[in-house]
């Protein structure tokens, strides 16, 4: 069973309110094997507090989705991330503190002026974390969205983004560099760790 708050930006609803939905649907629902029951919540970078982070636990959240996306703070400046990668480690060891065991980093290849090595960087730095599951997915230009403004085919950025070639090495070392670090590919963007799977 998996309950999963995301798509919006929990970061601006209240810990508090999160609960209370939770607190509804135990009450509404009978749940034969509580143990089996796997709640996650996004969390961007830089938005959680201790605080927040208790009342998740309380209200049995038992699992994060941290959008990290790069280690590398120009990629993520480029990004329009409002985090840093500094920000994100600060809070992914705070809620490993207060208990979440169970963490899933989201991380993206192919990103404007990303390189081989920046990727490989990034991927060695989660892995050296130990979550327990990591999403890592390439970039997508859609059409009337910003980034397409900025990267689309011929706009002004298009020559930062890394080559067709470059985007199925990125592919290929993610598939690599997570399976040497005991990270299985279930799902063409998901790895986890065993029994992790979301």
């Amino acid at each position: 069973i998996s309950i999963f708050f995301g798509g919006g930006t929990p970061s601006s609803i209240d810990a508090e309110d999160i609960k209370r939905v939770l607190e509804c649907i135990y009450h509404q629902f009978q749940i034969s094997d509580p143990a089996r029951l796997e709640i996650t919540i996004e969390a961007n970078p830089g938005t959680l507090t201790k605080e927040k982070l208790l009342v998740y636990k309380e209200a049995g959240i038992n699992r994060l989705s941290m959008g990290l996306q790069s280690t590398h703070n120009e990629e993520l400046k480029l990004l329009g991330r409002i985090h840093t990668y500094e920000q994100f480690v600060e809070n992914y060891m705070l809620a490993r503190e207060v208990g979440f065991n169970n963490i899933n980093v989201d991380l993206m290849s192919a990103l404007p002026k990303q390189t081989k090595e920046s990727y490989i960087t990034t991927l060695e730095r989660i892995t050296e974390l130990e979550p327990t599951h990591i999403s890592a997915y390439s970039l997508i230009i859609e059409e009337d969205t910003l980034f397409y403004e900025r990267y689309g085919e011929d706009k002004p950025g298009e020559s930062l983004l890394p080559s067709e070639d470059e985007d199925r090495e990125f592919y290929r070392l993610t598939k690599e560099l997570l399976g040497a670090n005991g990270y299985h590919r279930y799902e063409i963007s998901n790895y986890a760790k065993d029994g992790k799977e979301c």
